[in-house]
């Protein structure tokens, strides 16, 4: 038998037995919850899409998952689990970056580790790497445990870099483009964003606060080209005249697209100033050219068809005065169809050909051009006054020259008024290293005011008595636009005219 302290002792050994069996089963369960649980863990990291890692820094542990290592393209023997490893496969341009964002989260300097590099892959090249990490530290701040996760992103990496160089394209080419290109507020008109060649075409420099009002000349068509693109969400090339900053008026061409849920409008603006003018210059030279053929047909046929009947009365006529008679109607037929041919040969000589610039005497060619048209004309009490200044030489076209003397002496001289007692022709020209500058002035019959305006038209006859083809005045302003000079006529009938003409010296002077 027991003695009763025995037995006490006994009963307290058994207890403690008892509760270490108990201890030892509650260990044992958690220890199969933790197993399970990381069966499950390693289960879940190496089935995921993303690589994760971890790293027990009191033992010196180190996981990665499988899907770390596959996304760099090893087996899971093939790559060991340490941070010399990892060290060695950031990029070199990556690495000093990612290793010092690594200590300062350990050194508690950030709180979350999220950075992207690049990581070299078994088969050669390296895939972009967005790592993300935290971590725990104990009551003293110690860090003691890191985890984090890879998550390869590569393709984003790849598409951000693609949409990197189409936008840097798409600068190239809105700023580098040979037509003008902006955007515009639909509500506002305010130009947001436009091309240095817009701004060229707008006659400024790039500033904000403008508006399309700011440019159109014509509110009504600014309001219906809004419009139909509003209606139709694009306009291709309409022709508007818009004002530069300067004030200056040009044609464009303007093509748009509008995008409704963004609100605004992109258009591209071509300068037409050039095409514009050679259109209408065109259209111009079309309608000379019609009504050159139709004149220049019946002044040929009239002299020609008048010559026919005069040959059918020479034929029959017996009488020799009368035949003389029609012999010198014919002879000034033959005269006026030969100065109309000359004047043709003289257009078609303007427009073709250029000669050599020569040096001119104004005053040689001023009496040869009066000796020419003095003897063929009634010249009974008519008065030629000639002055000449010309301290410097001249060089231009000499046969352009002889052209506008030629046709202004000719018409002075045939259209002065024979009702005067004295009628007289004044010719002064002066000279200098910048232009000539020659003023014809006569006291004739004069042109009225409402003719002036044409008389530089082609086969315009100002004057009632005038036998001319009518192309005189047409062949200077032609020539003198070759010249680049100009022509400015003072008129009143019965009265007299003056022409006033400058060409410019084409005379290079030595340095």
């Amino acid at each position: 038998m027991f003695s009763e302290n025995e037995s006490e002792e006994i009963k307290q050994l058994r207890e403690k037995a008892e509760q270490l069996s108990a201890s030892l089963e509650e260990v044992t369960e958690r220890e199969r919850v933790v197993r399970e649980k990381l069966q499950k863990y390693e289960l879940a990291a190496n089935g995921a899409h993303d690589g994760l890692w971890d790293w027990d820094m009191e033992t010196g542990e180190i996981f990665v998952s499988d899907p770390w290592k596959k996304m760099l393209g090893y087996e899971a023997s093939e790559i060991s689990h340490s941070m010399d490893e990892w060290k060695k496969l950031l990029h070199p341009e990556d690495n000093e970056n990612a290793i010092q964002s690594f200590i300062s989260l350990l050194k508690g300097e950030a709180n979350e580790y999220n950075l992207e590099f690049r990581l070299r892959h078994k088969g050669g090249g390296y895939r972009w790497i967005n790592s993300r990490g935290r971590v725990l530290r104990d009551e003293n701040g110690k860090p003691y445990r890191i985890s984090g996760s890879h998550t390869d992103i590569t393709e984003r990496k790849m598409a951000e870099e693609a949409l990197i160089q189409s936008e840097q394209k798409y600068r190239n080419l809105f700023e580098n483009s040979l037509v003008g290109m902006f955007r515009a507020d639909v509500r506002t008109g305010t130009i947001i964003e436009a091309n240095s060649k817009a701004w060229e075409i707008f006659g400024m420099e790039p500033q904000e606060g403008l508006t399309l009002k700011d440019f159109f000349t014509n509110e009504l068509e600014r309001e219906n080209s809004l419009k139909e693109l509003l209606r139709n969400m694009i306009i291709e090339n309409h022709e508007l005249e818009v004002k530069r900053w300067d004030g200056a008026l040009l044609w464009v061409s303007l093509s748009a697209c509008y995008y409704a849920e963004e609100g605004f409008l992109e258009c591209v603006l071509k300068d037409i100033s050039e095409t514009k003018k050679n259109l209408l210059e065109l259209q111009k030279v079309n309608f000379e050219l019609d009504n050159f053929v139709y004149h220049a047909s019946h002044d040929l046929r009239s002299p020609l068809r008048s010559i026919l009947g005069l040959i059918n009365i020479l034929r029959i006529e017996t009488n020799e005065k009368a035949k003389q008679n029609v012999v010198d109607m014919i002879e000034g037929s033959i005269k006026r169809l030969d100065n109309l041919v000359m004047d043709l040969l003289s257009m078609s000589r303007n427009n073709r050909v250029n000669d050599p610039h020569v040096s001119i005497s104004f005053i040689n060619e001023i009496h040869y051009s009066f000796t020419n048209f003095y003897h063929v004309a009634d010249t009974k009490n008519l008065e030629i006054t000639t002055i000449v200044r010309q301290p410097c030489p001249f060089v231009s076209d000499g046969t352009r020259i002889r052209i506008i003397l030629n046709n202004l002496i000719s018409n002075a001289i045939k259209y002065r008024s024979y009702s005067r007692e004295c009628s007289f022709i004044r010719m002064e020209v002066v000279v200098n290293e910048k232009e000539a500058v020659m003023i014809i002035e006569d006291n004739g019959e004069g042109i009225s005011e409402s003719k002036l305006d044409s008389i530089f038209d082609m086969f315009f006859r100002a004057s009632e008595n005038s036998e001319g083809s009518g192309l005189g005045l047409y062949i200077v302003k032609n020539v003198l636009e070759k010249l680049n000079g100009t022509i400015k006529v003072e008129s009143k009938e019965d009265a007299g005219t003056k022409f006033t003409v400058r060409v410019p010296n084409s005379f290079v002077y030595p340095e």
